[in-house]
């Protein structure tokens, strides 16, 4: 079992930094790990004074297959980090131990223990302890959706971190997200895990899903869904050779039968990473359900009526 250092002081929030119409905490430690790098999150806060309540809160997750990849470099990451802000939301990059470091639940455990986090310091960090979602793409998506389906349940939580807040969101959004590594087919040609031989998901999972069902089936987000579940914004290209658009087909059918609620988005012809201009509107209709699900105030809607008061 991977050993944890004393909490405290450790995981106190690191300076502020102004920034360009936001405010960032940088490398805030959610906990430091004995033979690991510490898990670390970036946190960027809109400028200005804050809601009553606190700003609501995006904890985005990285894809890369659970094996490489960082907050930090995710194209996505920085792109959110620059477009929720200005929203009206607070968005935390979190980091998580890839596949070679620890296997599954770790990376489960890891993305928990940023939420408990942030909302541990909820006050000191001006956010809203009851409007959180989660974001992600492919092996973040998966990670996304996993918070949505496990919230409220101890036997997931883990030993990692700050415990005793919890780690439940109120709202998910997943861009091409694996739900069943049961099905999931080996790396494309277009992969680089291709090439290699390799299939990433074995190494998260300590080997082929074959030789490990039970934990592949607890790995996966159908084996969770329940009425409970967080609602789920999920979106697929249906042209996607990584992870078929089926995970999400099935994935959303499997929410829909459980009473939950969700939405699908086929992006048609649409590979496994979006262009930018899919991007673009794939990301407003993200802020867009997040924002209905949080019931989180339209800055810009705030911004027009009082520009038409002060006309008048």
């Amino acid at each position: 079992m991977t050993q944890v250092l004393p909490a405290l002081p450790q995981t106190a929030p690191p300076d502020p930094e102004p920034a360009a119409g936001r405010v960032l905490y940088r490398d805030a430690v959610v906990a430091p790990l004995l033979g690991y790098r510490p898990l670390l999150l970036d946190l960027a806060v809109p400028a200005g004074p804050p809601p009553p309540t606190g700003w609501p809160v995006v904890v985005f997750v990285h894809g890369g297959a659970f094996a490489v990849g960082s907050p930090k470099h995710a194209p996505l990451g920085r792109y959110l980090a620059q477009r929720l802000p200005a929203a009206g939301f607070a968005v935390a990059l979190v980091h998580f131990r890839h596949s070679r470091e620890a296997v599954y639940p770790a990376q489960l455990h890891d993305v928990k223990a940023a939420v408990r986090w942030l909302r541990h310091h909820h006050t000191t960090l001006a956010l809203d302890p009851d409007r959180f979602a989660a974001w992600g793409h492919a092996a973040g998506g998966h990670l996304a959706v996993m918070l949505a389906v496990t919230g409220g349940r101890p036997e997931l939580e883990g030993d990692i971190g700050l415990l005793g807040p919890d780690s439940v969101v109120q709202a998910a959004v997943a861009w091409s997200p694996p739900s069943d590594f049961t099905r999931l087919p080996p790396p494309p040609p277009s992969s680089p895990f291709h090439a290699t031989g390799e299939d990433p998901h074995a190494w998260l999972l300590g080997g082929a899903p074959a030789q490990h069902p039970a934990l592949a089936a607890a790995a996966s987000p159908l084996t969770h869904v329940s009425e409970s579940a967080a609602p789920l914004l999920v979106v697929h290209g249906t042209a996607d050779d990584v992870v078929p658009v089926t995970q999400s087909e099935t994935l959303i059918a499997t929410y829909w039968q459980a009473g939950a609620d969700a939405e699908f988005a086929w992006l048609e012809d649409a590979g496994h990473v979006y262009g930018l201009g899919t991007r673009e509107a794939m990301t407003t209709a993200g802020i867009d359900f997040v924002r209905k699900q949080l019931g989180a105030p339209n800055p810009r809607a705030r911004s027009a009526g009082q520009h038409s008061a002060e006309q008048n």
